[in-house]
């Protein structure tokens, strides 16, 4: 296990590096000039002139070539320096350590909103396979799927925030601002979760196993929380893990919608300017928080299932 931890960790410091540099080149081939999109996004176009221009250039050293400005971010950023941001003018790792609490307080609402709902359901439609209620679940699963996050949004926002008045149109303030972001990142999790629910929960009830526990005279209920539970549930930590990296990066969309001051909304704002060092520092974030949590799951995984093993000679699957 040892060595294949190491394995991972060795892999996640590559992509990691693959996706920043990724991102740098990309930042800098998109159209427009850096310099005029800092200016425009933080003071407006009427300050635009050349020697304002200058001025943003000189004080980001834009003028030097490419590749030397990749590398001093690069060796600055092992270090832990993502630089500064150019529209802020603050380190991008205290703007990142100011939105982080925000996106996960709003990812952990929205993820417990998600298998609240949707571990009930899977169940149930597992449990009433090929009957009306499994039809109905698999109904309302296909529809959830189909709605687009940032269209749920913006019905939300007008629904109950302008028509209703219920809810915050945007902002972070009490409770009530949380719900409506919550919800609308919950919905796609609640699809795939419920899904995978009811596929795990059909695999376990049509094993051999559990037709034996029913012919000893256990009932249904009695056989699911004495030996199915503990063998659906590892699909369902494979999935859960896969949605904290979908928190990160659909965040990213909702955040912007309803203003919530998050990662995802100063990623937005930083592609808006085009500044790349907090660019750089949200995309390393969200690339780190997807492969730390394939890690913690696979780890998760091989604890409650004994029957699971990390071959040495393998490459890091489960054997």
């Amino acid at each position: 296990m040892a060595k294949f931890i190491g394995r991972r960790l060795l892999a996640m410091v590559f992509v990691l590096w693959a996706v920043a540099t990724f991102t740098y080149f990309m930042v800098h081939v998109t159209p427009g000039d850096t310099a005029t999109a800092i200016l425009i996004e933080t003071y407006g176009e009427e300050v635009v002139s050349p020697e304002t221009l200058q001025a943003v250039r000189e004080k980001f050293d834009l003028e030097r070539p490419l590749v030397q400005q990749y590398a001093d971010w690069l060796v600055n950023a092992v270090t832990g320096n993502f630089g500064i941001s150019y529209r802020y003018n603050l380190p991008v790792g205290q703007m990142l350590a100011m939105r982080l609490p925000n996106t996960l307080e709003l990812g952990i609402a929205s993820l417990i909103i998600a298998l609240v709902i949707a571990v009930p359901l899977g169940v149930l439609s597992a449990l009433k396979h090929n009957r009306i209620p499994d039809h109905l679940v698999r109904l309302v699963v296909l529809l959830l799927a189909s709605f687009p996050g940032f269209w749920l949004a913006i019905m939300g926002i007008m629904l109950f925030s302008i028509q209703l008045g219920w809810l915050p149109t945007s902002g972070k303030g009490g409770f009530e601002s949380l719900i409506l972001p919550a919800c609308t990142l919950s919905v796609g999790m609640i699809a795939s979760t419920t899904r995978m629910m009811r596929t795990s929960t059909l695999d376990v009830v049509r094993q051999d196993y559990m037709t034996v526990a029913r012919v000893k005279g256990l009932t249904r209920g009695a056989v699911m929380r004495s030996h199915g539970i503990r063998n659906v549930i590892p699909p369902i930590i494979t999935l859960v893990g896969l949605q904290i990296g979908h928190i990160l990066g659909g965040a990213v969309v909702i955040e912007s919608i309803c203003a919530w001051p998050g990662v995802g909304d100063l990623f937005i704002n930083a592609v808006n300017s085009k500044d790349t060092p907090m660019i750089e520092g949200c995309v390393i974030l969200i690339a780190f928080g997807y492969a730390f949590a394939n890690l913690l799951v696979d780890i998760i995984y091989a604890w409650i299932d004994p029957r699971v093993k990390y071959s040495n000679a393998e490459s890091g699957g489960a054997a």
